[in-house]
């Protein structure tokens, strides 16, 4: 069984279940953990995400003034992914992981999301329709030092024996190792990711701590072990259902890729691996839209009457047995292929994309 207590004082009042998802981590107490970690948080390419908001088009389109309170905040792929490696870094210690093998699980959470584009998954299909560039394929580049921007990390991780085939297996979802927590559905990205989308959803969030979830996940020695992770999976189904796959959230993802197919002229391959704000300077009038309180209606004029998109729906399959670990049956999900019909006179007067998007009292 796992154990529970944390080698590193994670949160600020000795409680492991305290999670800021603004500053998931202290990096001066992750200095003394290993001294790689903030190597890795210092290079330019890890650096780059905290100018890469989490949802992409999304993040500007529910918060638009951004201020630092709670329900207001525009999150990055940087917390995000430092969130990640706080999840691994827990599961390492409790699972008393070899120290070879925990600085593999911690880099690679760290590293995971390292090869997002500006506006995350909001330009990746333009990108990739356009320069045929992924994420898959950027984080491979960067990893492995072929792009300018992965040059610094690739030595260090060369420097520092990190095994990058390992790595990039890892983080490709190859290796079934660690519980599944880098493969399976039930994963540090998934955990803290949804968490963390359900933070801009409900104007009064109650969220369970993402350990929570992972220390149940491994346990699963009781029944609220297993009321844990049905409800994360549950909320998972939620935020596609009122964030991401929501008629805003469509025409937000549209509106970013609409705007880097007309000013194709004007942009790069290279751009892929720079900064939302330098990228904006390319896509003139992107940013005022998308912060727009008439967005909806403004959209409408830059996108095309019909916006097809795949809808992913998220399910729990109480007859498979939660302790037999069998998960990718247990945890289920559709895709299929949808579309949103845009017209003028609908989306005007639609309330805006913020407030409690879920509307039925989940917590």
């Amino acid at each position: 069984m796992i154990q529970t207590s944390f080698v590193i004082d994670f949160s600020p009042a000795n409680n492991p279940h305290v999670y800021d998802f603004s500053a998931p981590v202290d990096l001066k107490k992750f200095v003394l953990e290993d001294p790689l970690f903030l190597e890795l948080v210092g290079t330019s390419a890890f650096r780059r995400l905290s100018e890469i908001r989490f949802l992409g088009g999304i993040d500007y389109l529910i918060v638009r003034s951004p201020n630092g309170y709670a329900n207001n905040i525009r999150y990055t792929r940087f917390q995000h992914s430092l969130g990640v490696a706080r999840l691994a870094l827990m599961y390492s210690h409790a699972c008393e992981l070899s120290v070879t093998d925990r600085r593999l699980v911690f880099t690679a959470a760290l590293l995971h999301d390292i090869g997002h584009a500006p506006l995350s998954h909001s330009l990746e299909p333009a990108f990739f329709r356009l320069f045929g560039i992924d994420h898959h394929q950027a984080t491979r580049d960067i990893l492995r030092g072929h792009v300018p921007i992965g040059r610094e990390l690739y030595k260090l991780l060369r420097s520092r024996q990190v095994d990058i085939d390992r790595l990039t297996a890892m983080i490709a979802g190859e290796d079934d190792r660690f519980h599944g927590f880098f493969s399976g559905p039930i994963n540090f990205d998934t955990i803290e990711g949804i968490l963390r989308t359900k933070t801009y959803a409900q104007s009064t969030p109650s969220v369970a701590a993402p350990e929570l979830i992972v220390d149940a996940a491994v346990n699963r020695s009781s029944p609220a072990h297993r009321e844990l992770v049905d409800q994360f999976w549950k909320s998972k189904d939620l935020v596609y259902r009122h964030v991401i796959n929501s008629d805003s959230g469509v025409l937000a993802d549209q509106v970013c890729q609409s705007f880097l197919y007309q000013n194709r002229s004007y942009v790069q391959a290279t751009d892929y691996f720079t900064t939302e704000e330098q990228l904006f300077r390319k896509l003139p009038g992107l940013r005022q839209l998308l912060i727009s309180p008439d967005f909806a209606s403004q959209a409408s004029l830059h996108v095309p009457e019909t916006v097809s998109f795949r809808r992913r729906r998220f399910f729990v399959d109480e007859a498979v047995d939660f302790f037999e670990r069998n998960d990718r049956a247990r945890y289920s999900q559709t895709k299929e292929l949808a579309s949103l019909t845009v017209r003028l006179a609908e989306f005007q007067g639609r309330p805006p994309l913020t407030g409690d998007l879920f509307g039925d009292g989940s917590d």
